[in-house]
């Protein structure tokens, strides 16, 4: 017997939710061929079986939220003695024994006759519905006012007065689940784990705007990629992953791009970004935005980054600090492009520049080599013509 477990993708996953089973039970399956479909951290990905054999059992049907590592199936004849497996998430109850009980009513004490005698309950509900309870007749021994009692005089509207507190009228609600939990659990392990430091360099962009003036089909998110890929490859600690207490610096430049779809944040990713032109990098990040609005992202796509970049500079933020993709150990923001006055000399003059924000993981990465990696980024940054 083999079970068909939930796979992670990346650390920040915690859960994947069954879109489709692509195999019934009973039928057979062949070692690595896909029998579901799951919705995964950005994307939707296939599970392939890891061994061949029936598939006896499935323990989370279609629309089930399962935790990594949990069985989704079995592959092959179960175990000894007919046992049966429970589906993720489902526990059995044991069912209470109840037993009946005589007891003996205790005598009930006479109280002052300026106190209102009522139950809890009935106190509770004449609180909830804005009745004078001093006003209610009881109906129970001793005149004691009852749950039935503060039910009758709610029809009365002589007798009632309802409360109604002012509340917000809600637009909409809705459920995390599918690329937003995704994101939202992303965010929620790199705050917990992440140890971030921000740095904010200003660049001039007066030599970026010219060359987009003479060719403008190459967006600045393109320009600066290239320049961080580069960069990158004289400052390789930055380009690095963390899991636990290991760290893993890399040799291959694959650079994520964060891209707003209306199902959430995605960040695919440009592979070997520092080895492409510019107007290569341009053509595939135009692809992968294609791909991410009609939700045709593979896990090929998401997966494998080792730095990130994101851009809201076309919404007119100046500045922000994002947060680090984990396991990546830095991410670069970029704001829009604006005019200032800048002295040089005895003369002010206005020039067009940029702030780029770095957020870097201290655990990996000290002050002066993300300073020096941020500054060597803005000088490519500034020589465009060098990046082409």
């Amino acid at each position: 017997m083999t079970e068909i477990h939930m796979p992670r993708l990346d650390p920040g996953m915690q859960s994947g939710k069954i879109v489709e089973w692509l195999k019934k039970e009973g039928d057979q399956v062949q070692k690595g061929e896909a029998v579901l479909v799951v919705e995964g951290e950005k994307t939707t990905f296939e599970i392939e079986a890891p061994d061949s054999g029936p598939l006896t059992r499935i323990l989370a049907p279609v629309g089930t939220d399962v935790e990594v590592g949990q069985p989704v199936g079995v592959i092959g004849e179960g175990s000894a003695g007919g046992q049966t497996l429970t589906s993720p998430r489902e526990t059995p109850i044991e069912k209470p024994t109840t037993t009946t009980t005589t007891t003996t009513p205790a005598p009930v004490s006479h109280m002052p006759s300026d106190r209102v005698v009522a139950s809890p309950a009935a106190r509770r509900l004449a609180q909830q519905y804005g009745i004078n309870i001093s006003t209610i007749k009881g109906t129970g021994p001793g005149g004691r006012i009852s749950r039935e009692d503060i039910l009758a005089a709610k029809g009365n509207a002589a007798t009632v007065t309802v409360l109604k507190p002012s509340q917000p009228v809600p637009l909409k609600k809705f459920k995390l689940e599918g690329i937003r939990k995704a994101v939202a659990e992303r965010l929620s392990y790199s705050a917990r784990t992440v140890v971030p430091v921000i740095f904010t360099m200003e660049a001039d962009a007066t030599k970026l705007m010219a060359m987009k003036e003479r060719d403008g089909h190459i967006s600045f998110t393109a320009f600066a990629l290239k320049a961080a890929a580069k960069t990158l490859e004289k400052h390789n600690n930055v380009n690095s992953t963390i899991e636990g207490d290991e760290v893993t610096t890399y040799s291959d430049v694959n650079v994520a791009v964060a891209i707003h779809t209306e199902q959430g944040l995605v960040a695919p990713v440009v592979r070997n970004a520092n080895k492409k032109s510019v107007k290569e990098i341009n053509t595939e990040i135009e692809e992968l935005s294609v791909k991410a609005t009609e939700k045709a992202l593979t896990v090929e796509n998401l997966t494998g980054g080792t730095f990130t970049i994101s851009n809201l500079g076309a919404y007119e933020i100046e500045s922000f600090a994002p947060t680090i993709n984990p396991p990546q150990c830095a991410i670069l923001g970029l704001g829009r492009i604006v005019h200032k006055p800048y002295a040089k000399g005895n003369e002010v003059a206005v020039r067009p520049s940029t702030l780029l924000t770095l957020v870097f993981d201290h655990r990996i990465v000290d002050g002066a080599p993300a300073a020096k990696f941020l500054q060597d980024l803005k000088r490519a940054l500034e020589d465009p013509e060098a990046l082409l």
